[in-house]
């Protein structure tokens, strides 16, 4: 057996981080309000981190709960359906703890890390720099690492921090003094971290989207992660879970305005005086309309779990060793169509809700414009076009998916 090589068979039988009933009710009937008062969730990720929510994805042997990433991806989208904003809080601890805990290692400090997560700590991510060039090649990093007696200093400013305001520890990406790039992943409460709640976003105003600025911290050279110590197939498939992890929040608040029409056809009052009918949710308009919502619901989860089998068929071939590229390439296809197609369903999801509800459920109280909103906001973070360019050029063409992220 290689280094890379390993037994990662997931056992069934261990509940860690699994999403109760009650927990998930709770965390529903808080949604609207929560949004519409910009009330963060900090009690609510409080509450995912005492039943090791972040941990069901660390084998059992690693004090995890063994999952596959059909099971995480159910989890996360039955989250969504109840809060989407707290379901998005993890989806770069997901990301990253595949890349950096889930396969074994003998380096003491992810090690150490990976003990921290398997009792519930949180990683948050702040790795995007607005002023940095994209294309043509991505211009050097301004966040730097320099190095200051044993160890190095790190200052810099991020934005797109999703979760780090929630987090126990934080992920990002650095210059070094030669001009290579490198990771760190510090404690959060480290002094010189300023974490900024400055995310103004119309949609998913709650996940704490803001900037972290870095002014001389201190940073161990165990604390810096350059890539010969991560699992060398690992850094793309991270990043396809990640996209995947996008499109299932936005599964989850599909069902949820399935949920909603349901509740407000249920109870709604009034209707035009030529309706077919009296009574509103007699009328085979609005009850065609609501079925098509709950087929919204049901192809969006489904076609997200799809995906995730491809994304663990990818998983097993990584934890056998074998060379890994056609079925990462392969994964990432997976995510992106199902980001096309769930794109698609739920805008019109979200805007047929307002067909069944009416005029009224336009008031400000309901806050029914959120599911638009936070499904916008999201789909927005990586157009569904390229995705469906990219899709298209690798069946055609035989051109492989781009590997620097975003796929």
């Amino acid at each position: 057996m290689n280094k890379h090589q390993f037994d990662f068979v997931h056992e069934a039988a261990a509940p860690v981080g699994q999403l109760s009933s009650e927990l998930l009710a709770e965390f529903s009937a808080k949604a609207a309000s929560r949004d519409a008062n910009r009330e963060l969730p900090f009690v609510a990720v409080e509450q995912l981190k005492a039943i090791r929510f972040g941990a069901s994805r660390l084998p059992v042997t690693a004090g995890g709960g063994g999952a596959s990433l059909v099971d995480v991806f159910a989890q996360a989208h039955a989250l969504a359906e109840a809060d989407s904003n707290i379901a998005h809080i993890w989806r770069n601890h997901f990301m990253l703890i595949e890349r950096l805990a889930v396969y074994p290692t003998e380096d003491p400090f992810l090690t150490q890390l990976r003990n921290r997560v398997a009792v519930g700590d949180l990683i948050g991510l702040a790795g995007t720099e607005l002023d940095r060039k994209q294309t043509g090649g991505a211009s050097p990093l301004s966040t730097v690492l320099v190095k200051h007696g044993a160890g190095y200093r790190l200052s810099g400013r991020k934005f797109y921090s999703t979760g780090s305001l929630f987090s126990d520890w934080i992920s990002t990406y650095a210059a070094l003094e030669d001009g290579t790039t490198a990771g760190v992943i510090l404690p959060v409460d480290r002094k010189g971290i300023d974490l900024v709640d400055d995310w103004n976003g119309m949609g998913q105003r709650l996940t704490g989207t803001g900037t972290t600025v870095f002014t001389d911290v201190e940073v161990a050279p165990e604390e810096i992660i350059q890539s010969d110590r991560l699992h060398p197939q690992g850094m793309f498939f991270s990043s396809t879970i990640a996209q995947l992890f996008l499109t299932t929040v936005i599964a989850g608040i599909v069902s949820a305005i399935a949920r909603d029409a349901a509740q407000v056809l249920e109870s709604r009052g009034r209707t035009f005086y030529f309706a077919p009918t009296e009574v509103a949710k007699e009328d085979p308009i609005l009850l065609a309309s609501l079925g098509e919502r709950d087929a919204d619901a049901f192809a969006t989860r489904a076609t997200i779990l799809a995906a995730a089998a491809v994304l663990d068929e990818a998983s097993a071939v990584i934890a056998s060793g074998a060379d890994a590229t056609e079925a990462t390439q392969e994964a990432a296809v997976a995510a992106a169509k199902a980001k096309v197609a769930v794109d698609a369903i739920a805008l019109r999801a979200a805007s047929g809700l307002f067909d069944i509800a009416g005029a009224s459920a336009t008031d400000r109280e309901k806050n029914l414009d959120r599911h638009w909103r936070n499904i916008r906001t999201i789909a927005s973070h990586n157009p569904a076009s390229y995705k469906a360019l990219a899709v298209a050029a690798r069946r055609l063409n035989g051109t492989p998916l781009p590997t620097l992220g975003f796929f």
